[in-house]
């Protein structure tokens, strides 16, 4: 079993990845909505990496 910091870093691992493929789509594609639909996991994605980075970083200040 994982230890938890463990399992966020390999959440923050697959955030990535997903987070770099909407990236790419939401550049590349020739369809309006799917940029807009990637632009949307893009940034569900890269806040989500937010969250994990507050709760793993070492040296910030545990204020919740």
């Amino acid at each position: 079993m994982l230890t938890q910091r463990q399992a966020l870093e390999e959440a923050r691992g697959n955030i990535a990845c997903g987070t770099s493929i909407a990236a790419r789509i939401k550049e590349t594609s020739q369809n309006p909505e799917i940029r807009e639909l990637a632009k949307a996991v893009y940034f569900i994605g890269f806040g989500s990496q937010q969250i994990v980075n507050a709760f793993t970083d070492s040296g910030r200040i545990k204020d919740l």
